[in-house]
């Protein structure tokens, strides 16, 4: 019984559990006030980015930007041309994948390459606002994410 207690109350978890809360909260707020018709890719940068260190989440956050981006430039200038159908998702993420290997950028780009062509692919087609979103979503919860991280380990981390 004790070991169960002791590991639901494990202090990192509730501190991962905390931030993850109130990232979300904010940056789903910030992203209404700023115009978004798809808040929640905001929350979703911040879960994806926050880690355990300052430096773990800023370099998770520029991956995710830098997937984005290609992504959203691979898709958005290509996509409007193909059917929506798997054989021209595939080629969309194969060429976003090729060109972030072409960068020498590592997998975690790729796998957000990956997930903003979906995305863009399928609900741009839905909803023309998507694709500027994504970007401009994307970026407040990796800012969220990097600010929120910064003012924990200020006001909660002491030095040893």
């Amino acid at each position: 019984m004790e070991l169960q207690k002791k590991q639901f109350f494990n202090k990192d978890l509730t501190i991962l559990a905390w931030k993850l809360s109130i990232g979300s909260i904010l940056s789903w707020e910030l992203s209404k006030l700023l115009g978004s018709h798809h808040p929640y890719l905001s929350p979703l940068s911040v879960i994806l980015t926050i880690q355990s260190t300052m430096d773990k989440t800023i370099s998770l956050s520029i991956k995710r930007m830098m997937g984005t981006i290609i992504g959203l430039i691979v898709t958005v200038f290509i996509a409007r041309h193909l059917p929506i159908e798997g054989w021209s998702l595939g080629i969309l993420i194969l060429l976003g994948c090729y060109v972030s290997m072409f960068l020498k950028l590592d997998k975690k780009v790729l796998h957000q390459v990956s997930l903003t062509v979906l995305f863009v692919f399928v609900f741009e087609h839905q909803s023309k606002n998507y694709a500027m979103d994504r970007l401009r979503d994307t970026l407040i919860g990796v800012l969220v994410a990097g600010i929120l991280q910064f003012i924990w380990l200020r006001l909660f981390t002491r030095k040893t």
